[in-house]
């Protein structure tokens, strides 16, 4: 028997299992990292239903609008905590806590018929957010190698959107039961905390330590992060102020009754396809892949504001600016990571998901801005100015970021 055991073939046998299984542990690590993306885009998945909730709660379209918008203002406070508290309490800690917060807080609706009970399961949805979402993105930078991070980054931003369009799909097909019932997608977060806890090694420890993380963290990072989130603001206010508007300005050259829905399906499913492609794309292009994004999502605001009632023209910016987000943010996010490390690589994407969340929070009155600027109401005239911040960005990229995309 003792011959058996240590005999070539069977140590190849043992080798060969060993293998297969240490390949299989790698793939469902990866999958588990990803897979808590699905929940990142999550809070706007119910927009489709608020007309119901509304009718149903006796609420006014405000106060609707507020089940949305709150879950952004929760996410923005807890993120700016967020590297204060990932140091006490680890990341694997922080990331559980945000998904079984993310799964409370979202399916709290569920269980009553009352505004207020709905508001503060969005706010805990929010917090849980906050909690884990600028950890999302620094997992990969922590657990996999630089070879993998392009690919992986860009499967991250692809999954995002493809939780985004299922969860939307699910929510429709629980409301034809009732509306509460819709916000059992967000259960989808408990089963993502367990997944996560059972399957992720731990990834640090603690740190008692009283020491003001946030201002060390801002002491320590590389003043070219703040150009760099300055780019990310302009890229999510050009995708978001062209998705706001597009129906009205379809309606407009189509008919009062045009239902551009089809779009808003179209839109996620271009990103994912993209998104998938970044690692091929990045790999091949390294830095042109920055300034071809910015370069045709310029295009995209230039072609809807002067469709000139030219529909064609209008869907085309419409759905470029579906595409290229999925190349820009991966991007920046890897740059980020080459920029810093350890407490100032979790703040510096903190900084940044703030600025996002809070550039969309300001989004109407920012364009409404831009619309006295330039003298007009017209719905396509802020697009212009739009389209030409996304041009001086790219210039000053080309121009003087050679330090800021380095090594690309």
């Amino acid at each position: 028997m003792s011959i058996e055991k240590s005999s070539p073939i069977h140590f190849r046998r043992r080798f060969f299992v060993w293998n297969i299984l240490q390949i299989g542990s790698e793939k469902m690590l990866k999958l588990v990292v990803l897979s808590i993306s699905v929940m990142l885009l999550s809070p706007p998945v119910i927009n489709g239903i608020l007309p119901e909730i509304r009718d149903s709660l006796g609420i006014t379209q405000a106060q609707s609008e507020l089940i949305t918008t709150i879950p952004s203002i929760a996410s923005l406070i807890v993120i700016l905590l967020s590297s204060v508290i990932v140091k006490r309490v680890g990341m694997k800690k922080m990331i559980v806590a945000g998904l079984i917060l993310v799964g409370i807080g979202g399916v709290l609706p569920v269980f009553a018929n009352d505004f207020t009970v709905v508001l503060i399961g969005r706010t805990i949805l929010g917090m849980g957010l906050g909690l884990y979402s600028p950890l999302a993105i620094d997992l990969i930078n922590i657990l996999f190698d630089e070879k993998e991070r392009a690919t992986l980054m860009g499967y991250r931003s692809a999954i995002e959107q493809l939780g985004q369009s299922m969860m939307s799909m699910a929510v429709g097909v629980l409301a034809l039961l009732s509306w509460n019932l819709s916000f059992l997608v967000y259960a989808i977060a408990l089963v993502l905390a367990i997944a996560f806890f059972a399957l992720v090694p731990e990834l640090d420890s603690p740190n008692g330590s009283g020491n003001d993380v946030a201002l060390y963290a801002k002491s320590k990072m590389t003043p070219l992060v703040y150009p760099i989130i300055l780019i990310a603001i302009i890229v999510v206010l050009n995708g978001a102020a062209i998705g706001i508007r597009f129906p009205a300005l379809a309606a407009e050259i189509m008919g009062d009754g045009y239902n551009s829905s089809v779009f808003f399906f179209l839109k996620p499913m271009i990103g994912i396809c993209a998104g998938f492609f970044f690692g091929r794309l990045h790999q091949a292009l390294g830095r042109k892949l920055l300034y071809i994004g910015l370069a045709c999502l310029g295009t995209a605001s230039l072609l809807v504001g002067f469709s000139n009632g030219n529909f064609i023209v209008l869907a085309a910016g419409f759905l470029l600016s579906s595409l290229v987000p999925a190349w820009i943010f991966p991007f920046i996010f890897m740059m980020i990571s080459k920029k810093t490390d350890g407490s100032a690589r979790k703040f510096a994407m903190s900084l940044v998901l703030v600025a996002l969340n809070a550039t969309v929070f300001l989004m109407t009155p920012i364009v409404g801005l831009i619309e006295r600027i330039v003298g007009s109401t017209a719905l396509a005239a802020p697009y212009p100015v739009i389209g030409g911040l996304v041009f001086v960005a790219l210039i000053s990229v080309v121009l003087f970021g050679g330090k800021m995309v380095e090594k690309y």
